[in-house]
């Protein structure tokens, strides 16, 4: 579709690509807009996947709102009753939401934000296991990779085990910016693909809000937002209060991986934004500030 039938400027958009590609090591710049490519610009080719890192998260999350919208689990279950050998790091009152919102390792559970890619992290993998009595990489691909048409497996070992955390023993799901960019329109809409609703939109707006904002107001379930109250804190060590972005929206939320894996969702504006590259760890503020610049100028809110 071109980027004028929904009301976008393609100079606008070449000048984001232009500004993009200056980020070292960058692979591609998608922009979906009303669930359609309107512009996209790779180093490769569109086919080409990149490792995906702890954009991984948000996929993981979505495991679970599947989960609970078939009745399997609650994110308010104890991780107690769900896990049979309680682990040491895990809070005894941490509940599912609390590892989805990283505040799982402190008693009481909630009250301090950590971010974590291991064990904490993918213990929602044995609990996914147990809950639907299947491996989770079953799960994955009957309810997920299928209905969304993903072209990306999700590494698993001889048990169907997979890892929602980057810090494993399995290799990092490999994905395409386009299928990164389906996980969004999935959320974007609510839960809802086509015709079926995969999670429930309660959940939906409970994962992408702040259960704890003290904690960290910038950070839902597994996903990065925007919220306006609280304090929001960087995996960098940075904070502050407000909005991350005061310049974007309070409803954007995003996907971030190691090595400049972003995804950029404006639902007020129905966009998604997708860059994959291998930036190196120490620049993420700066690559993340131009990524959500350039953004808000597609969006309008800049000039």
């Amino acid at each position: 579709m071109a980027p004028d039938e929904v009301g976008l400027d393609n100079a606008v958009l070449e000048a984001a690509a232009d500004a993009v590609f200056e980020i070292e090591t960058r692979y591609g710049f998608l922009v979906v807009k009303q669930g359609r490519v309107v512009f996209e610009r790779y180093k490769r080719d569109v086919t080409a996947t990149n490792h995906i890192f702890s954009a991984t998260k948000g996929l993981g999350a979505t495991l679970i709102g599947i989960a609970e919208q078939q009745g399997l689990l609650r994110t308010r279950d104890w991780i107690a009753d769900w896990l049979p050998v309680h682990h040491p790091d895990i809070a005894p009152d941490a509940e599912i939401r609390h590892v989805l919102n990283m505040t799982a390792g402190t008693d009481p559970s909630g009250s301090r934000w950590a971010y974590n890619s291991n064990f904490i992290l993918n213990s929602l993998t044995g609990i996914l296991g147990l809950a639907s009595g299947m491996p989770p990489v079953r799960f994955y691909e009957e309810y997920l990779k299928q209905p969304l048409q993903l072209g990306f497996d999700w590494p698993s070992n001889n048990k169907g085990w997979i890892q929602i955390g980057s810090q494993g023993p399995l290799p990092v799901i490999e994905a395409t910016h386009r299928d990164i960019a389906r996980m969004g329109l999935l959320w974007m809409h609510g839960g809802r693909w086509r015709e079926q609703q995969l999670m429930a939109q309660e959940f939906v707006e409970e994962a992408l809000t702040s259960p704890y904002p003290k904690a960290n107001a910038a950070y839902g379930y597994l996903w990065w937002l925007n919220c306006d109250t609280g304090t929001w804190r960087s995996t960098a060590g940075r904070s502050g209060t407000g909005r991350w972005f005061p310049f974007m929206p309070d409803n954007v939320f995003v996907a971030l991986g190691a090595r400049g894996k972003v995804m950029i969702v404006v639902p007020d504006h129905e966009l998604i934004m997708v860059s994959m590259g291998d930036t190196a760890q120490e620049k993420s503020a700066n690559y993340l500030g131009t990524m959500m610049h350039r953004v808000a100028r597609i969006c309008g809110y800049e000039t």
